[in-house]
């Protein structure tokens, strides 16, 4: 059984287990020991998406001998790796940017740390204030640059849940809507569906950047948000969502272009902590995220989401046999 650690330790472990831990993505880190000893705990947010994702690192890790379990799903899973709760959260890279650079610096005694701020860190498509203007080259280098201590920020996968805005076919070619530089004029007659965790921040964007101010603003819950119903069904016309929603090629809705300079970019990346991780746990997760690419995780979301959803559990068990990335049962 894993025996949970203390609480956040801001000066603990020091810069030995800092420098055996590679920071850059595409380089196995090294830890300190071999192999893990103890078992693992990982932890997810609520949705079956992420859940998934939590199951698929699970696998790959017990494939290779180690002994892990998935935790309770959390609203703040970050927040849980960082208290001692758990053991591994994988996230997207501007949320772990955001949250990770404050912790950098508490560490260095530069300023003071604090719980993170859920609506930073779940929700797909929230957009930390300052991590949006950077692309996601630049927000991966700067992940991997970050100097922490009793954490380790692992590969970043291909694979991104990065924010966008879709629109029907209809509404694209009946408004002549390609762009975002199309909306200003056409946001008066325009209804946009967003989620809470996108809703102050994206509305200020639209407004500022494009003065787009739209007809009206439905705030959509978690379960509509998660899929593509309310734009296709014209509840809304614009609808924000994210690149890993299989809704979008699902039902030929258009991406608008450049909606991707109104979010900061999400890019899949693990955080483990090092107290008693291997140089084999890191091997197998550094495994998987490598070979996580767009379309795995919109085939994940598509697998888990729908009228013939599979649980998020043997969605990823399918999905990293049809990869070959754990022997069949």
């Amino acid at each position: 059984m894993n025996t949970l650690r203390r609480p956040l330790r801001l000066l603990g472990v020091g810069t030995m287990l800092l420098a055996l831990f590679a920071c850059t993505s595409g380089t196995e880190a090294g830890p300190s020991q071999v192999s893990t000893d103890r078992e693992l705990v990982l932890v997810q947010g609520p949705d079956a998406t992420s859940q998934a994702l939590g199951h698929a690192y699970r696998s790959i890790l017990e494939d290779a001998g180690i002994d892990a379990r998935l935790a309770e799903p959390a609203q703040d899973p970050l927040a849980a790796v960082l208290a001692g709760e758990a053991d591994v959260t994988v996230a997207g890279s501007s949320r772990l940017l955001s949250t990770l650079s404050k912790l950098s610096e508490a560490q260095e005694g530069k300023t003071e740390t604090g719980p993170t701020d859920p609506a930073a860190t779940t929700g797909d498509g929230a957009t930390p204030v300052a991590t949006r203007d950077l692309d996601t080259a630049e927000t991966t280098r700067k992940l991997h640059e970050l100097r922490l201590t009793d954490f380790a920020v692992l590969d970043t996968a291909e694979a991104e849940r990065t924010g966008t805005l879709v629109v029907t076919a209809a509404t694209s070619a009946g408004n002549a809507l390609v762009s975002i530089s199309d909306l200003g004029p056409l946001c008066p007659k325009l209804d946009f569906g967003i989620s809470r965790t996108m809703l102050a921040q994206l509305t200020k964007e639209l407004d500022e950047g494009l003065s787009c101010r739209p007809r009206a603003v439905t705030e959509l819950s978690d379960q509509k948000t998660a899929g593509v119903l309310p734009v296709i069904s014209d509840e809304v016309q614009v609808q924000a969502s994210t690149l890993s929603n299989a809704g979008i090629p699902d039902n030929a809705l258009v991406v608008l272009q450049g909606a991707s300079t109104l979010f900061a970019p999400e890019a899949i990346t693990a955080l483990t902590t090092t107290e008693g991780v291997g140089q084999d746990a890191v091997k197998a997760i550094n495994k998987l995220s490598g070979a996580l690419k767009q379309e795995d995780i919109v085939q994940l979301n598509r697998m888990v989401n729908g009228r013939d959803a599979m649980t998020p559990a043997r969605a990823a068990t399918d999905w990293l046999i049809d990869k070959a990335l754990v022997k069949a049962p």
